[in-house]
């Protein structure tokens, strides 16, 4: 009999003062990599039965929702419409848009980067679920948290640990941040042939061709009332749908239709969700976007390994914390379902390969490991709040593709971290 999982609900209340009401004309998910975590999509059952029980979880998490990183977009957009309205060629929508600048300047005031109520609010939700799924083994032993120097991730390893230890008073949480992982979970700023890959590699033309023929002048243009030039207009465009992409997870009014016809939001995650996969995941242009999470799959694989072996002692499960670019490389490394996909032409890749589904804010994958009563040991993988059954062969004989034979998924794993 499949177990049910249970876990609070957050008062109706919480949640209307942490999610802003509004008219959604848009989908939500055009938001990309800023989307918050999607909470209705979670999977409530767990695929194992009382036959097996589990017995360690590895886990790697992206932050949760945070403000916009950096005041770039706002500063730059505010700078064209501040010279336009003293030159006097700034447009009524203009004047509109400046003001939507500014509130986003007033809430972030000095928190750019940082987690928010929102994110705060997924994290404490995201530990609840991992202690209703698997509630025996968090009732007691250790887990061990690292997490990278950036105060936004540091916040989300602090609020999901926090809700462990409410779950059960005698489990061991230990925490630790700092540039020591930097290696392991921010590869993409230490791996000297992928940092070169991202500032030189061939995609980038690619990406600028996509730019060039499809993202649109109309957003930008509508601010001004003369015609402005249209390569700078694209540009212009695309720091428009940064802004306005970030402002569900910032707790601002999001009204996308003001600034944007749906296809034209839509070409614009399009870009964004390219130059995501071009960086991020293995292309035709390149597989060192998956290749440099080698370290961090090693260390999954070694931590499954020893506790298989009975040598982790009262370690009980490791989490790991980081950004989107390290989710990213390393879920196309493991092949995960929608995650990887080598190959592509730019005008097809959004129908096969999603930011937001890879990468929401808050985005991770656990991998529970169960033992069965004959000894042996079978793992489940949860990505982004959904079992999900691996993308090549099942062993015959398994009763189901979402719980493996772990000896099947480390040799397939093993196998992904040498190839070159």
């Amino acid at each position: 009999m499949k177990r049910l999982i249970t876990h609070c609900i957050p008062l109706l209340i919480a949640m209307i003062a942490i999610f802003p009401t509004y008219a959604q004309s848009f989908p939500p998910q055009l938001n990309g990599t800023m989307m918050p975590f999607d909470f209705s999509q979670c999977d409530t059952i767990a695929p194992w039965d009382n036959s097996m029980t589990p017995v360690f979880i590895n886990y790697m998490a992206r932050h949760g929702a945070r403000f916009l990183s950096s005041e770039k977009k706002v500063e730059a957009l505010q700078k064209e419409l501040a010279k336009a309205k003293s030159e006097g060629y700034l447009s009524d929508k203009g004047e509109e848009f400046l003001i939507l600048l500014q509130s986003v300047d007033s809430v972030t005031d000095g928190n750019w980067g940082a987690l928010n109520a929102v994110g705060k609010y997924e994290e404490q939700r995201l530990g609840k679920q991992m202690a209703a799924i698997v509630p025996d083994l968090l009732k007691k032993g250790r887990v061990e948290a690292i997490a990278t120097y950036v105060p936004r991730v540091v916040m989300t390893m602090y609020e999901l640990c926090h809700e462990l230890t409410r779950h059960s008073s005698y489990i061991e949480v230990s925490a630790s941040e700092g540039r020591q992982f930097n290696p392991m979970l921010r590869f993409f700023s230490t791996d000297s042939a992928y940092m070169k890959y991202l500032e030189h590699g061939d995609w980038l033309k690619a990406y600028d061709s996509f730019v060039a023929e499809n993202v649109p002048v109309n957003p930008a243009q509508s601010l001004f009332t003369k015609v402005m030039e249209p390569e700078k207009m694209k540009k212009l465009t695309l720091d428009m749908y940064g802004v306005v992409q970030s402002l569900p997870a910032a707790q601002l009014a999001w009204q996308p239709e003001k600034w944007f016809s749906e296809s034209e939001y839509r070409t614009c995650w399009e870009a964004g969700n390219l130059k995501h996969y071009y960086q991020r995941s293995a292309s035709k242009f390149s597989t060192l976007p998956a290749a440099s999470a080698r370290t961090l799959l090693q260390d999954i694989i070694n931590t499954t390994d020893s506790a298989a072996n009975g040598n982790n002692g009262n370690l009980v499960g490791k989490l790991r914390f980081g950004h989107a670019e390290t989710v990213m490389p390393l879920f196309a490394l493991m092949q995960l379902p929608g995650c990887y996909e080598p190959t592509g032409n730019a005008n097809e890749i959004s129908g096969k390969w999603k930011d937001w589904e890879v990468s929401p804010l808050g985005a991770n994958v656990m991998i529970v490991l169960l033992k069965d009563k004959s000894g042996e040991h079978f793992v489940s993988i949860r990505l982004n709040g959904s079992w999900v059954s691996m993308p090549y062969q099942t062993p015959q004989g398994s009763s189901s593709g979402k719980v493996i034979p772990w000896k099947y998924i480390r040799t397939q794993w093993i196998s992904f971290c040498q190839k070159k």
